[in-house]
C-alpha cells in the first residue's frame, strides 16, 4: 500500500477571513482549487459549521512554517496585528518563533541554519534569490504526433493527462508534472529526458513489459544491462543509497525515458 500526505485542511466559521490572512502573511496565491501551496504540501481552508470560532485546543496541530528569514517573516505579521506566544529565538542549529492565526491555530516560523543542513550531509534548499531559482521545474517532451503519444502513454504507461490544451498534454505527479508537446523536430533519443524514482523497479520493469514497453539494453564502459537493469554508481547524499539500479525505455516520439530504484548499503 502506498501513502502520501496529500494535503491539509484548515476548518473554520470564517473561511474566507483565516485564507486571506495566510495569503497577506506569507505571499501565497491559492490554487484555481482553492489549496495554499507551502512548500511540497497543499493546505485547503474550508467552511465547517461543528467547529467553534476560535481553536479549543490550539496546540493539538500546529503548522511548522519554514523561512528563509524568520524576522523579516515576524515582523510582516506584526504588521498584520499577529500576537506571538514565542518571540523568533534561537534553539542549537535553528530559529524558531510561535503565533497564532485568526482562529487561533499555532502557526510555528523556523529558519534552519546552513549547520543543520551541514550536520546533516544535506545542501541546504537553494533560497529564491532570482525568478528561476524561485520557481519550479518541470520536464516537456516533444512529439511529432500527439494523439500517437497520448494513446501509446495510455496504453503503454497506464498514464492519462490531468488536463490538456491545443497542442499539449498535462500529466501530473503529485505536485511533479510533465508535458507532451507538438513538435515538428524529432527527439534524438541519445540521453535521458525524464526520469521516475521507484520503490521497486524489477517489478516496475515487468508491469511495463506485461504492457509491451521494449526496454534497451546497453553494453558501454561504465553501463551494462542485464534483462534490462543496470546498476550505476554514485548517489546524491540527499537521496541515500550509494547508488541505483536504472532501466531505461523509448516512447512512441523516440523520448528515452530511465526510471531507477536507489541502491542501499
Amino acid at each position: 500500500m502506498s501513502t502520501s500526505l496529500g494535503s491539509l485542511l484548515l476548518a473554520s466559521t470564517d473561511p474566507d477571513r483565516l485564507r486571506a490572512w495566510y495569503c497577506d502573511a506569507f505571499g501565497l496565491t491559492p490554487t484555481p482549487d482553492g489549496f495554499l501551496r507551502i512548500g511540497d504540501v497543499g493546505v485547503l481552508i474550508d467552511r465547517r459549521d461543528d467547529i467553534a470560532p476560535s481553536a479549543a485546543e490550539p496546540a493539538r496541530v500546529i503548522l511548522n512554517l519554514h523561512v528563509d528569514d524568520i524576522r523579516s517573516a515576524a515582523a510582516r505579521l506584526r504588521a498584520l496585528g499577529t500576537t506571538f506566544s514565542v518571540e523568533p529565538e534561537w534553539r542549537g542549529q535553528a530559529w524558531f518563533a510561535t503565533a497564532a492565526d485568526p482562529d487561533g491555530n499555532v502557526v510555528q516560523l523556523i529558519e534552519l541554519s546552513r549547520e543543520y543542513w551541514t550536520s546533516r550531509r544535506l545542501p541546504p534548499p537553494r533560497s529564491g534569490t532570482t525568478h528561476l531559482a524561485a520557481g519550479e521545474v518541470a520536464t516537456r517532451l516533444p512529439c511529432q504526433d500527439l494523439d500517437r503519444a497520448r494513446r501509446w502513454y495510455a496504453e503503454k504507461l497506464g498514464l492519462e493527462p490531468a488536463e490538456e490544451r491545443p497542442g499539449g498534454l498535462r500529466y501530473q505527479f503529485g505536485h511533479t508534472w510533465f508535458a507532451l508537446f507538438q513538435s515538428s523536430g524529432g527527439s534524438s533519443g541519445e540521453f535521458t529526458q525524464m526520469g521516475w524514482k521507484v520503490a521497486d523497479i524489477e517489478a516496475a520493469v515487468a508491469e511495463l513489459r506485461a504492457r509491451g514497453v521494449t526496454f534497451e539494453e546497453y553494453n558501454l564502459p561504465g553501463l551494462r544491462t542485464v534483462d534490462g537493469i543496470a546498476e550505476v554508481e554514485g548517489a546524491y547524499p540527499s537521496q541515500g543509497g550509494v547508488g541505483e539500479r536504472a532501466a531505461w525505455f523509448r516512447d512512441s516520439e523516440g523520448n528515452l525515458i530511465g526510471f531507477g530504484e536507489a541502491i542501499t548499503p
